[in-house]
């Protein structure tokens, strides 16, 4: 079953414009403190940037809730298994906000796919319910 789907499109060129006129306020604003130590040389790739501003959007829509007092950019951090598969780290704090939208007897599965081709990131996220 399931709980919500959210979908982000984003060119890469905003990113990039955004990034050049802020810099490291930008980077800060957007990537978790996980992001930033684990991707310390990577931190300036608007590609990279874009694919976690992506994901990280179509995570709160998938919640339905948007940014909001509850979920932050920093909450969210976008990580990739060995293989190079994308997934989502969530705070504590985002965690139990889950949790209460989550009905009883379930968990929660999220699954992340992102795609890129020349100027553009796409991500996609869906949660899933399942049983305990």
């Amino acid at each position: 079953m399931i709980l919500g789907t959210g979908i982000d499109l984003l060119k890469i060129s905003r990113v990039e414009k955004v990034l050049n006129k802020y810099g490291n306020i930008f980077i800060k604003k957007i990537l978790s403190n996980d992001e930033i130590k684990k991707n310390k040389k990577k931190l300036y790739q608007a590609n990279k940037l874009a694919k976690s501003f992506a994901t990280k959007e179509a995570f709160v829509k998938a919640v339905g809730t948007g940014f909001n007092k509850e979920i932050s950019f920093k909450d969210i951090s976008l990580k990739s298994e060995k293989n190079g598969k994308p997934f989502i780290d969530l705070s504590e704090r985002v965690k139990s906000f889950l949790k209460t939208k989550t009905p009883n007897g379930y968990t929660t599965k999220i699954n992340v796919t992102i795609s890129d081709e020349r100027d553009y990131v796409i991500s996609n996220v869906i949660i899933s319910l399942q049983k305990k």
